[in-house]
């Protein structure tokens, strides 16, 4: 290849490369079209209230009001279990999903829908306490970990357990 040909090429390419768009120059306003079916993941439909200018939008996200969110179960024999259900509604303008729930000990386990629950429907969390190897009063903490404004609400389970 000759010298002439050579420079030729290389303006070329540096023409040919110069004229790409760069990712600073593409127009993307964000904005995304989420579909609820069986393809749509929890990740889909959750939605950040806080903008680039720091202002904040709740508008648009899930609320989740529960019927009540303490409950005393009274007096139980150690090594008994008890189960308790708290209900609960979407008031909110989006589906809500329950990301996560914690306890404050390994002996209160809870169960809820994993799914989505749309605006307006109602479901509940289900918790069990065994009170094995427990003594005097119980306070257990159940953190409901969801896309809402708070994301966490704090549900409590307590009562008394009397020794066998």
């Amino acid at each position: 290849m000759n010298f002439k040909a050579l420079i030729t090429l290389s303006f070329a390419s540096i023409l040919m490369v110069s004229c790409q768009p760069n990712a600073a120059e593409k127009k993307d306003n964000g904005l995304q079209e989420v579909r609820l079916d069986a393809q749509a993941s929890n990740a889909d439909i959750v939605r950040l209230p806080i903008s680039a200018d720091g202002k904040m939008d709740a508008t648009n996200m899930a609320k989740i009001e529960f019927d009540a969110i303490n409950h005393d179960f009274g007096s139980i024999t150690e090594g008994s279990t008890t189960k308790h259900i708290f209900k609960f509604k979407n008031t909110g303008a989006v589906p809500l999903v329950i990301a996560d729930i914690q306890t404050s000990c390994g002996c209160t386990v809870p169960d809820w829908q994993r799914a989505p629950i749309a605006v307006g429907a109602t479901s509940e969390v289900k918790v069990q306490f065994n009170s094995e190897g427990k003594d005097g009063v119980q306070e257990k903490a159940i953190r409901v970990i969801a896309n809402t404004l708070p994301n966490e609400t704090t549900l409590m389970l307590s009562g008394k357990v009397v020794p066998k």
